[in-house]
């Protein structure tokens, strides 16, 4: 188990479910430019979230 890959992973998660918490677009109407941006932001929270996941899932399979 490479102990580096796992707190990695976690660290991963941690800022994916923040960037997700913190950039809602669903709150702001589809014609609005900021909709864009924060949809943008989410999206990349929710990259980072599930490469974490990735990481920690291939870490504990490989237990």
């Amino acid at each position: 188990m490479d102990i580096k890959l796992f707190v990695i992973s976690i660290v991963f998660v941690i800022i994916g479910v923040v960037i997700m918490i913190k950039h809602k677009f669903y709150e702001y109407d589809t014609n609005d430019m900021s909709f864009a941006t924060k949809l943008k932001i989410f999206l990349s929270g929710l990259l980072f979230s599930l490469i974490g996941i990735y990481g920690l899932m291939n870490e504990i399979l490989k237990l």
